[in-house]
């Protein structure tokens, strides 16, 4: 079974997709235009952490609709089956992937992250009971890889959010001290032109002042 999650040392941790099973080799995009389209407009590191869930429930609900079809349900639901699981899996390792990159980027994912592990858990449980379905059992290796998979993927949401949880109230403390500092620092300079404004004034008033001496000193003089 491969394995999709490693912890890095210290406090840091990464998903990461070690390998990938053969059968993903040649396996087509995973997700529709719609679902493309979904993602891209989810720019937000959180936002686009629940389009994914979303999307992946989708293939759940799928295969549950599978085994709740009439005794005239096509022959290959069992095929189909396996191939949402494959589907599955693939948009999970998507998921692992844009956490990934915005754990390494600083990418604010606390929301998208808790809503991860309050949804990945009941996903699992969904998983778990496709064991009793007959038609996913055909396929079982793929699920015991979903299964696997998600396991990895709630575990390593659980240590992204503990770091996150940290790091981002003290960057918002860093920012406000950096935001007081400049505050203060505009109020001195402010402070400072204010005090050589009154001086430039009281120097030009000594020149004038000087001047109008030095022009009625000129007049006497002439007189």
């Amino acid at each position: 079974m491969n394995s999709f999650y490693r912890a890095l040392q210290s406090s840091l941790m990464v998903f990461v997709l070690l390998a990938a099973p053969q059968a993903f080799a040649q396996q087509s995009d995973p997700l529709n235009s719609a679902e493309r389209n979904r993602l891209r407009d989810a720019q937000d590191p959180s936002d686009r952490i629940k389009v994914y869930l979303s999307i992946a429930q989708a293939r759940l609900n799928r295969i549950d609709g599978l085994q709740n079809t009439s005794p005239e349900a096509p022959e290959n639901a069992g095929s189909q089956a396996g191939e949402l699981l494959q589907q599955y899996i693939s948009i999970d390792n998507e998921l692992k992937d844009w956490i990934q990159y915005q754990f390494d980027h600083n990418g604010d994912m606390r929301s998208g992250l808790r809503r991860l592990l309050s949804e990945g858990p009941r996903q699992l449980q969904q998983l778990q009971h496709f064991r009793s379905y007959a038609d996913v059992r055909e396929d079982s290796g793929s699920l015991r890889d979903a299964i696997a998979n998600l396991n990895d993927t709630i575990d390593g949401a659980t240590q992204a959010l503990a770091v996150q949880e940290k790091k981002f109230p003290a960057m918002k403390r860093d920012v406000k001290a950096e935001a007081r500092a400049l505050k203060q620092a505009r109020k001195e300079a402010a402070k400072r032109n204010k005090e050589e404004e009154k001086l430039n004034k009281q120097e030009e008033k000594k020149l004038r002042k000087h001047s109008r001496k030095k022009d009625g000193a000129g007049d006497c003089g002439e007189n």
